[in-house]
């Protein structure tokens, strides 16, 4: 799949500096933050699924690109799996309807300490 990773305004060294990069530094913060996404609202989907997820919801925008590797125009289809690019939107529509194959996790109460005693 793709990600934007093309003029993404981003922090370089040297201090309070700023420029557009590319590549695949870029893109794939915005694919694991989408992954990052998924989980928070749908914990109990495994790794696995959160892949596919990505993956099947990603959309062919239509176009041909350059091919990296020669400059000729392919479609996306030629250069990944999925041959489409990232969609948030449907991935989490179709994380809403995918049964998580992980167990809840159960979260304990805090226990509360009173003042003047020892935990």
């Amino acid at each position: 799949m793709f990600a934007p990773g093309v003029k993404i305004y981003s922090t370089v060294p040297g201090g309070n500096t700023y420029q557009n990069l590319q590549g695949t530094s870029m893109a794939s913060p915005v694919v694991a933050g989408l992954a990052a996404f998924i989980m928070s609202y749908y914990p109990t989907l495994s790794a696995t699924q959160v892949k596919t997820i990505i993956e099947k919801s990603s959309k062919d925008p239509g176009t041909e690109v350059k091919n990296p590797g020669n400059d000729e125009m392919v479609k996306l289809s030629e250069l990944s799996r999925s041959g489409g690019i990232i969609n948030a939107y449907e991935a989490m529509k179709l994380a809403a309807v995918t049964k998580g194959e992980l167990k809840p996790a159960v979260v304990k109460p805090a226990t509360t300490v009173k003042p003047g005693r020892k935990g």
